[in-house]
């Protein structure tokens, strides 16, 4: 029988902070950043590209962008003008200001587009540019792990049932396309689950706008479990979805937020209704065990994996994904053209708001699908 091994449960709590005295001295062993305990989780999606972010609205829409939590990436027409301190969640693209035209790299990642003041003559073309790019953002991208810049060891930990005493032991890496959770499963010393965990999202995903999550995944036949947590604290109320693998096939998982069931510490808990609009962590799990009492009837101890290929919030409402700001009366094609280009959006009518509100105003219609097809402002 294999021993317990003190040093992985260390390790453990100390990447998770769940020992805040232990994660300090490990922090001081290695060198790691305080701010390392956590990942950039909800600002790590939902890049906005702000066009004319170099005159007083565009400046005042890049701050309310980054004060409401999205990542910017800021088009102007000469990247000398740019402020001498960029926030680090700001990116700064140069795009010609007579032709405005986009291209594949600067539109790459961005899910919405906030247009400022510009000549009716440009923003026919402009907006027809955008919708070129724009895919539908009923589907958010939390984890794509067919891209290999990830960094796996910054976000993703092990908590294997040494945390009680047991001795599995797991991990997770990136390989060719996909993250490869795996490890050996033991019920040894009354265990009996390895698993992979986020670090807490900071700030948490607001996923309210969402019907579940999406994996898709490719495993070896065994019945794995899905975790959210809506916490931050380590040891509180999990959120759980079983479901099946089929060996060596990809499949596509559908978890709806409905489903999930709250535990706590391996019980079911009552009256537990998950808040869907502050996830804080998701964690993977292979477990001896199902819910309450019931064990899992697909487990078998010794190695496993599990392949995925990406974490996607689905089922969401259509949000605007245009914004238009309008600072003359409003064009009579201005709202054909934008009907054409097939994408939800929203005009703002600048007329004589205060810049400050016409900014808060646009970036507020990003998260409202009241506001898709509306004119704001007038």
């Amino acid at each position: 029988m294999a021993k317990w091994d003190p040093s992985r449960f260390l390790s453990t709590v100390g990447y998770f902070g769940a020992i805040p005295i232990i994660s300090d001295v490990q922090r001081w062993l290695t060198g790691e950043s305080k701010d390392r305990s956590s990942t950039d989780g909800g600002r790590s999606v939902g890049l906005v590209l702000v066009i004319g972010a170099i005159g007083e609205i565009g400046q005042l829409v890049v701050g309310q962008l980054l004060k409401s939590g999205y990542r910017v990436r800021a088009a102007i027409s000469d990247l000398s003008l740019k402020p001498l301190n960029v926030p680090e969640n700001v990116e700064y693209v140069q795009v010609d200001s007579n032709s405005l035209n986009l291209s594949a790299q600067i539109m790459d990642g961005v899910r919405s587009t906030i247009i400022c003041p510009l000549p009716p003559s440009v923003l026919s073309n402009l907006t027809a540019a955008v919708a070129t790019y724009l895919a539908p953002n009923t589907q958010l991208e939390l984890f794509d792990f067919t891209q290999p810049d990830i960094n796996l060891q910054a976000t993703w930990g092990a908590v294997d049932d040494v945390v009680m005493g047991g001795v599995s032991e797991s991990g997770i890496r990136l390989a060719d396309g996909y993250a490869l959770f795996s490890g050996n499963v033991s019920t040894d010393n009354s265990g009996g689950f390895a698993s992979v965990r986020t670090r807490n999202f900071e700030p948490s995903f607001n996923l309210s706008n969402y019907r579940g999550i999406e994996l898709r995944v490719k495993g070896d036949g065994q019945r794995y479990k899905l975790f959210l947590r809506t916490e931050a604290k380590w040891d509180g109320v999990g959120y759980a979805y079983s479901f099946d693998t089929i060996a060596n096939e990809w499949i596509t998982i559908e978890v709806p937020f409905q489903d999930l069931v709250p535990i706590f510490r391996a019980k079911t808990v009552n009256d537990a209704p998950l808040d869907t609009t502050q996830i804080c962590s998701l964690q993977l799990m292979l477990s001896k065990f199902e819910y309450g009492k019931a064990l899992n009837p697909r487990f078998k101890s010794g190695l496993f994996s599990l392949q995925v290929e990406s974490i996607s919030a689905y089922g969401g409402q259509s949000l605007p994904q245009l914004v238009v700001i309008n600072s003359i009366p409003l064009p009579v094609d201005l709202v054909p053209n934008l009907q054409a280009t097939n994408l939800p959006y929203s005009i703002v009518q600048a007329g004589n708001l205060d810049p400050q509100m016409v900014a808060i105003i646009a970036v507020k219609a990003l998260s409202q699908s009241a506001a898709v097809g509306e004119i704001l402002g007038h």
